[in-house]
């Protein structure tokens, strides 16, 4: 048969721009969603490793004592579907045998010396024939690391023989009987491999039978032991190190322990008993005989708990396991033993967790619990119960959970899986944020994303002009902040905390200047503070105010100067005098005296010079700056180290780096004009782009308009920064080289800068502190955090706007705090955790799944679902949550049995109110398919959900969409229009006490309908199996089948009818789709591949015109679950000529990710920049990106089309300088181009 596909590819370049065929896929947000983990010494023999796997990522953290610490972040090409770590005889440190769902294996090690992964082993698990394994792919290493396995056929088992080093020789396969595998571990103990395998037979019932591999003859040998009719629910195999042996078989209602070692024990015991509960009774098991094998001795220990969902061992020998279940209840298995048998077991429940999907025990007491289901936790396990929570225990609720052995010592923060999600503008600034259903039943919450740095509000003032601010402590030994001074243009006013009421209010500091205006003022060496104002320098107590010393500059015929420019730190302070000298001075009581600078008296007030003033203020050096000073910095590029340098701005748009306190020229550079620099818009959170010849050579004739405003000299991540903020709101960030010479070195100013813009308005430069690690907080009309992350530069824009100063405020009543001035007021706030992405977890304590947002009321509707251990089922609701607080409102309950299945807010055709519409489903136990669902219409009033209208359709309400003022539904197999019509006689819902729904019914869950319209139907398209997914665009209706792909339909409103117009003919099993435009849709299939298509609207023949074309596929790896129109950021100024459109999409692994629709010439420079890459850069493990992106289901592999990876572009910024160019020689693209383009990509869409 033809492929259409080849004919897509082999259109002519003259053709134009295809709909659909240049698409750039980048991860927002990575997956959060733990599958795997396991604890060795990977990275040093001495260190307590634990590594984890998500999904499509790979995550190594050395244990501290401080805790977890990441040392690699990598991306996998592929699905991780076997991770484990083994140590060969010979080697030190534990290896990683790492397998992928498609077959691709891999051997890592880690190479200290370098910080990387390197590649031991690497091949392909996969055979030309055979039916894959219903259960999946299962891969295990024998203990004595003899042999590595993997079960990816039925009826086969690969073996791949390991040496002493851990290198793999010539694989093999072997036959197994057992067709139905469930489970496959290798034992301990054994002088062979021996496996055990847990296997289903044609009546359902359940058996585990050992076989030894001999790895000569390369064949299966009968094993020790066997175990015939387990628990129809057993399900996994744990195998028991030695001198144990033996394995544990987890079943729903029993956990058995099997072994062939002491045939001769005369009995099984079953332990019931556990801590709370009474022993449960009825449980057995027996011994079998098993051809001429041993006998099986079997212990086990009857469980309430709920199906048991992962497993950890805590001792090296076995005696002791965690087990978590489905409720998230944490348990202790304990295998008692004699030493060398196990005599009984016991299941003791020791608290609640998240769900877990992996448990790995690290040391003293210390757990990890990885979860896909909510947040993954760092726990503590102790010997006594200790209290959940401040609260004493509720005891006339029955609660006899009050108390736990669990402690949790860190969270995780996990979105997957993401069933549903909005974008919308919550802050009204122009930049989307995301709302997520997210987390499984207990674990269920809502996950607000956004970009950037959010500032909480904890005080505010009306105080308009103010021209600076600074934060002053009391004594050099003050833990916090005590005063905070804030200056004007004729006065200064020093603010302090009443410690009594937490209200800010001024205060009297009587050796302050309090009638000018301050330029710069701090803490200084002795317990005094410093202010420097346009007469001079005072030093004064920092706890009473009293003026110890002060100094005037003055001219060489001795005549008074004023001060422009000012800064300092804890001993030096540098200012600039109107006679254009640049002064450098020691205060403080502990500065040394200096042998290149002779001290000079020091003035003290009037003309008498003050008692030991003298040591107080000393003039270091003064020079002449070369021009007129417009700003200086002289801050410690380390905290608690003394100042290396002074960096000065002057008028002339030029930057100077001077010694401190010496002031010795050390570097210069020219600033380039505003016309000439070609500077990035930061109006989102985003890494640096290199502006174009941002620096000039000295002396170069640089125009106006490029005045620098302020200097900060910084250090991020070990590397030193001159940030220069100018006054036309750009950034421009120089790196600074330390070069060997005189003490300290000598500062350079090497290379071309980073320039963004921030706006309109003069840039102003703070550092603070957050967590420990050191900021930037950047003001203007965007204020920025700026901050380093993996040896770049990030900037992440606040949540405040206009901010024109700040000042770190760490007092006691605002602990950590930023006071931010802008033209009217001063606020205090505290800081959020300083990332790019910020995400707000709202626990629901149930499960949501989906979400819709109306603007007018500011209000989520939600859909959730509560787990109910009735047999009545569970329970779905209709929740209200305010937009701002989330705060629930108001819960609707949904009728018994009657599950949710869509949630919209809309406004029909000649009704100016907004509704949200419900879209339901009846399930009954004897249908395969839902006969009967219900639509139903809620209106906001006074914040509760008040039914006014409902429509009984016959099937389940799978999607609903806002269509043209009417309402499109997804019922089964066909598409539904309603209209929505006023009925007779009826009165309406008002939002005033004369509304007869407001006021006369009952407006929390009652089904009672208090509205004056209702649904109508007006037609309706046949044809699907089951129309799962629908999005809207003008006339157009896209469908998403469960099985047939995707079909283009439109609404004819002279016929009122919808017809259809093409479709996709392939069989794709849908999971989301959008509209790109009119003529490109977007699909994602339950085979993690996405795919677009195009209509031939112009095609000269009705067959081709009823065909969609497919105009590109990529493997995302990812299953997706919502597609949403918007974006994470702020459009920028020049993102019109990069990206048209960008759509958000959630995984179920916790992703976000972004698909932007790239104009032809970008894309085709981003697809050479990704094909550079992957011929220098190798994956982990070897592993190939072209398959991994390549379009795969189970019939068929298709090489990727139409789609750039944008995770590999972006890497490109990550890469060293010798890399980088061999991948630009590869692109036939300068260096500084391919950074360039590829951070306004990565600006403009995430």
């Amino acid at each position: 048969p033809i492929d259409r596909r080849a004919k897509d590819r082999a259109c002519p370049s003259n053709m134009g721009p295809t709909p659909g065929a240049y698409n750039y896929v980048v991860t927002a947000h990575k997956p959060t969603s733990v599958t795997h983990s396991v604890v060795g010494n990977f990275t040093h023999d001495d260190e307590l490793n634990l590594i984890v796997a998500k999904c499509t990522r790979l995550e190594i953290y050395l244990l501290t004592p401080e805790g977890l610490r990441a040392v690699v972040d990598a991306p996998i090409h592929g699905r991780v579907a076997t991770l484990a770590l083994f140590k060969p005889p010979l080697k030190k440190k534990h290896l990683i045998f790492l397998a992928t769902e498609r077959g691709a294996f891999c051997v890592l090690a880690y190479d200290s010396a370098k910080g990387e992964l390197v590649t031991e082993a690497m091949g392909d698990l996969t055979d030309r024939i055979g039916r894959p394994a219903e259960c999946g792919q299962i891969g295990i290493v024998d203990p004595e690391c003899r042999v590595a396995g993997a079960h990816l056929y039925d009826g086969l088992f690969k073996c791949l023989p390991l040496d002493r080093t851990g290198q793999m020789r010539e694989a093999f396969n072997v036959r197994l009987d057992e067709l139905q595998v469930v489970d496959v571990a290798f034992l301990h103990g054994c002088s062979k491999p021996t496996i055990a395998v847990l296997h289903q037979d044609t009546k359902e019932a359940r058996h585990v039978k050992t076989y030894e591999i001999d790895l000569k003859t390369k064949d299966l040998v009968a094993g020790p032991w066997a175990q015939s009719d387990l628990e129809g629910g057993t399900s996994r195999v744990i195998p028991v190190p030695a001198p144990l042996g033996g394995a544990i078989l987890l079943g729903e209602t029993v956990i058995v322990y099997v072994n062939g070692a002491n045939a001769n024990a005369p009995h099984m015991s079953v332990d019931a008993e556990t801590r709370g509960k009474a022993p449960v009774s009825g449980t057995s098991s027996k011994s079998v005989d098993v051809g001429t094998t041993t006998t099986t001795r079997a212990v086990a220990v009857a469980t309430r708990a709920a199906p048991f969902m992962a497993h950890g061992a805590v001792d090296a020998d076995g005696s002791r396991f965690l087990l978590s279940d489905a409720a998230g209840v944490l348990h202790l298995l304990v295998l008692q033993n004699d030493g060398e048998r196990v005599v009984s077991l016991k299941l003791e429940p020791l608290g609640s967790t998240s769900i877990a999907s992996a448990i790995s025990y690290l040391d003293n007491g210390v757990a990890y619990v990885g979860s896909a289901y909510g947040d993954s936790q760092l726990v503590r396990l102790h010997a006594q119960p200790v209290l959940v929570s401040e609260d004493p225990p509720d005891l006339s609720s029955g609660d006899q959970n009050s108390t736990t052995f669990v402690e949790i010592l860190e969270t995780f923060p996990n979105l997957g899986p993401i069933v549903d999600m909005a974008v919308v503008d919550l802050d009204r600034h122009g930049q989307g944020q995301v709302v997520t259903c997210s987390g499984v039943a207990k674990d269920g919450s809502l996950r607000v994303v956004r970009n950037g740095v959010g500032i909480q509000e904890r005080a505010a003032a009306e105080l308009p002009g103010i021209k600076g601010c600074w934060s002053l402590k009391n004594g050099d030994d003050a833990p916090h902040d005590t005063f905070l001074v804030v200056t004007f243009m004729r006065e200064t006013r020093v603010l302090a905390v009443d410690d009594a009421s937490d209200e800010i209010g001024e205060c009297e500091f009587e050796g302050f200047v309090a009638t000018e205006q301050t330029l710069w003022t701090g803490n200084v060496l002795g317990g005094m503070a410093c202010q420097v104002t346009s007469s001079g320098v005072r030093l004064v107590d920092a706890a009473t105010g009293a003026l110890k010393a002060s100094w005037s500059p003055k001219n060489e015929h001795g005549e008074p100067e004023t001060i422009g420019v000012a800064s300092g730190n804890a001993n030096v302070v540098v200012v600039a005098t109107s006679g254009g000298k640049l002064v450098s001075l020691r205060v403080g009581v502990s500065s040394p005296k200096n042998s290149d600078a002779s001290s000079m008296d020091v003035d003290g007030v009037g003309t008498e010079p003050l008692d030991g003033s003298s040591s107080l203020i000393a003039v270091v050096a003064t020079v002449d700056p070369g021009g007129e000073v417009a700003c200086l910095d002289c801050s410690p590029l380390e905290e608690g180290k003394p100042a290396e340098a002074c960096a000065v701005g002057l008028w002339s748009a030029e930057v100077k780096t001077f010694s401190a306190p010496g002031l010795a020229l050390l570097s210069r550079a020219a600033l380039a004009r505003a016309d000439a620099r070609d500077a990035a818009s930061v109006d989102e959170t985003g890494t640096a782009s290199g502006g174009s010849g941002g620096l000039l050579s000295s002396g170069a004739s640089v125009s106006h308009g490029v005045i620098p405003r302020a200097v900060l000299l910084c250090k991020f991540e070990g590397v030193s920064y001159l940030l220069v903020g100018t006054g036309d709101g750009a950034l421009s960030a120089f790196a600074l080289d330390a070069t060997p010479g005189a003490v300290g070195g000598t500062l350079d100013l090497s290379e071309s800068p980073k320039t963004v813009s921030l706006g309109a308005r003069p840039v102003t430069l703070r550092a603070f502190k957050n967590k420990g690690a050191r900021h930037v907080f950047a003001g203007s009309d965007r204020p920025t955090v700026i901050y380093g992350n993996n040896g770049k530069l990030v900037f992440s824009n606040v949540n405040v706007p206009d901010v024109a100063h700040a000042s770190p405020f760490d007092c006691a009543a605002f602990p950590d705090s930023l006071a931010l001035c802008s033209d009217a007021d001063l606020v205090i706030g505290g800081v959020d955790d300083i990332q790019k992405l910020h995400v707000r977890a709202v626990p629901l304590g149930e499960q949501p799944r989906r979400i819709a947002h109306q603007p007018a009321t500011n209000t989520f509707a939600v859909l959730t679902q509560r787990e109910n251990d009735s047999r009545s089922g569970d329970e779905h609701f209709v929740r209200l949550f305010d937009a701002e607080t989330f705060e629930t409102k108001h819960a609707y309950a949904l009728r018994e049995n009657e599950n949710d299945g869509a949630v919209i807010s809309c406004e029909f055709a000649d009704d100016p109110n907004s509704y949200f519409v419900v879209g339901t489903a009846f399930a009954a136990p004897e249908e395969v398919e839902p006969s009967r669902g219900r639509v139903l219409v809620f209106k906001v009033v006074r914040d509760a959900l008040v039914l006014v209208a409902e429509k009984e359709v016959k099937g389940a309400v799978y999607n609903l969409n806002a269509f043209n003022g009417k309402l499109l539904a997804g019922v089964n197999s066909k598409v539904q229009l309603f209209r929505w019509v006023a009925r007779n006689g009826e009165g309406a819902v008002g939002d005033g006490p004369s509304g007869a729904g407001a006021t006369e019914r009952d407006p929390t869950g009652s089904d009672g309908i208090a509205g004056d319209h209702e649904l109508i139907g007006e037609c309706s398209h046949h044809g699907h199996i089951v129309a799962l997914y629908v999005q809207v665009r003008g006339d157009l209706i896209v469908v998403g089948d469960l099985m047939k792909s995707v079909s283009l339909l439109r609404y004819e409103p002279n016929e009122s009818a919808i017809v259809e117009l093409a479709r996709d003919f392939n069989p794709n099993w849908m999971t989301a789709v959008d509209a790109l435009d009119d003529d490109a849709y977007l699909g994602a299939e339950n085979s993690f591949n996405l795919f677009t298509l195009r209509r031939n609207s112009d095609a000269s023949t009705d067959e081709e015109r009823s065909r969609l074309d497919v105009a590109g596929e990529f493997h995302l790896g990812e299953f997706v679950n919502r597609f949403r129109r918007g974006s994470l950021v702020a459009k920028a100024r020049d993102a019109g000529d990069v990206v048209a459109e960008c759509t958000l999409f959630g995984t179920v692994n916790g992703a976000l990710g972004v698909l932007a629709t790239l104009e032809k010439d970008v894309f085709e420079f981003a697809l050479k920049v990704q094909n550079a890459m992957n011929n220098v850069v190798q994956g982990v493990g070897g592993l190939s990106h072209e398959k991994w992106r390549s379009f795969h289901n189970e019939h068929q592999t298709r090489p990727a089309f139409g789609f750039v990876d944008g995770d590999v572009v972006e890497r490109f910024l990550d890469l060293k300088k010798d890399a980088a160019k061999k991948v630009a020689a590869l692109a036939g693209v300068s260096v500084e181009e391919i950074t360039r383009r590829v951070e306004a990509l990565q600006r403009v869409t995430h």
